[in-house]
């Protein structure tokens, strides 16, 4: 009889003990993900996300398409939407003022996306469908 109450003690303390850490995980705030390839991306990638200071709840990616002649093209994307998009020269001509363009650019984008969602309800159609 002991070792039966013993036994739903330690079953409860468990159940109850699982409730309690799914209450308890840490969300992220925002991300921005590296889809870069070459030294140039990389750093470009690195520079925009220590420049980076707005909170944005969702995930930005920085995409590159290398080019082993010409450079590279760099786009980056708020979920499904390019909002930025530039060609990156390996010998880093004007390299900070792209960075710095970006940064705006993404911030402009993102002001206009929470204006637009807020008031003119133009954003994508996703939440209807299924």
């Amino acid at each position: 009889m002991m070792k039966k109450i013993m036994f739903i003690l330690v079953i409860a303390s468990i159940c109850s003990a699982g409730k309690n850490a799914s209450a308890a995980e840490i969300e992220v705030p925002g991300l921005i993900t590296d889809h870069t390839v070459t030294s140039i991306g990389h750093a470009f990638y690195r520079d925009f996300s220590d420049n980076w200071g707005k909170e944005y709840p969702g995930t930005l990616t920085i995409n590159e398409r290398p080019s082993a002649r010409w450079g590279s093209w760099i786009t980056i994307k708020i979920e499904q939407d390019t909002v930025y998009q530039t060609f990156l020269f390996p010998n880093k001509r004007s390299f900070d003022k792209d960075v710095a363009v970006a940064i705006e650019s993404v911030n402009e984008s993102l002001s206009r996306r929470s204006i637009d969602k807020a008031l003119l309800n133009t954003g994508d159609l996703t939440a209807d469908e299924f």
